[in-house]
């Protein structure tokens, strides 16, 4: 016989089954299987976000359009027009163009002068222009004590210029105010002052010789000579501080 573990009951040796309770007799008794527990449902998920990065598109940069369609470089300008003179650009006012042009009118007139009178004698007689004054001091001939050339005589205590100097400032005076035109160069004023003042200092010097002669007055070459040494003077300030 054996004995149900479950209640007790006695059973015969080949009973599979209790026949009180109905446990299994060939296997310890197990507690009836409790059905498993529901499982919990998993936690609610947040909706799916795309990533900032995706949700909106990047736009390109913008140097990103005019490279796509910027225009082709345009050809570059020839070599002519590549450098641009040395006066464009420059402007000048109305007193850098006034004194320019009175330095033009002094030295032509400076020039002139050398064909006129320095000096004459009473009633017009032995008047001598500065060219004379030239072919005296390059026929030379001076004795102990002077000094004759062809641009400067000096005798008995007298000395004067020859009318080649009035051809080389009045020339120079020409060409550089002439060229301050031209390039509109306010710096070249200063050179012509220079020359002015040369000029000037010369015209003072043959004035004092002439008037220290007795009987021999100032001719109308001198006079001009000398005015237009100042004129030189003034047209380069002026074209200077324009």
């Amino acid at each position: 016989m054996s004995t149900c573990p479950q209640c007790g009951q006695e059973n015969k040796d080949e009973a599979r089954f209790c026949v009180k309770c109905g446990a299994s007799l060939g296997a310890p008794s197990q507690a009836v299987a409790q059905p498993p527990a529901a499982a919990a449902p998993p936690p609610a998920q947040p909706p799916y976000q795309q990533p900032a990065q995706y949700a909106q598109p990047v736009p390109p940069p913008a140097t990103y359009a005019q490279q796509q369609y910027a225009a082709p470089p345009a050809a570059p300008y020839p070599a002519a027009y590549a450098q641009a003179p040395a006066y464009a650009g420059k402007t000048r006012g109305g007193m850098f163009w006034i004194g320019a042009l009175i330095l033009l009118v002094a030295g032509v007139l400076i020039l002139v002068s050398t064909w006129m009178a320095w000096g004459s004698g009473p009633g017009g007689f032995m008047s001598l222009s500065g060219w004379d004054w030239f072919d005296i001091g390059k026929a030379g001939g001076g004795g102990s004590g002077e000094v004759v050339n062809a641009f400067f005589v000096y005798s008995d205590g007298y000395p004067i210029f020859t009318g080649i100097c009035t051809l080389i400032l009045g020339g120079l005076i020409v060409l550089i105010a002439a060229l301050m035109l031209i390039f509109r160069s306010k710096g070249l004023g200063g050179i012509a002052i220079l020359f002015a003042i040369f000029a000037l200092g010369m015209a003072i010097t043959n004035m004092t010789t002439i008037l220290r002669i007795e009987g021999i007055s100032m001719g109308v070459g001198m006079y001009i000579f000398l005015i237009f040494s100042v004129a030189g003077l003034v047209g380069g300030g002026m074209s200077m501080s324009g």
